[in-house]
């Protein structure tokens, strides 16, 4: 399936990997694809709320790549994704 992904939030991207806007803006992002049904999240895989949570650096690297259009709409998604499901990225929606 492939996942088109609003232009906007890839220039987040971007910007977050840079260190130009915090951890918060950007999970506001993702939580407006997962809202929106862009960015599908099994219900079994969602996560909670918690202001606590350290996300990953290398998701960062990915996200950068991803603004550059270095790898696709679908490796993005399948990263955060995979961060969801291990608690490593909590999301409210």
């Amino acid at each position: 399936q492939d996942t088109k992904i609003p232009d906007w939030i890839k220039s987040n991207a971007g910007w977050w990997a840079a260190g130009q806007i915090d951890d918060n803006s950007f999970v506001q992002g993702i939580q407006f694809l997962i809202k929106e049904g862009l960015m599908k999240i099994p219900i079994s895989e969602q996560g909670s709320v918690s202001q606590d949570t350290k996300i990953p650096d290398w998701i960062k690297s990915n996200a950068g790549w991803w603004a550059a259009g270095q790898i696709d709409d679908n490796s993005f998604v399948q990263g955060i994704q995979f961060l969801i499901k291990e608690g490593l990225m909590n999301i409210q929606y």
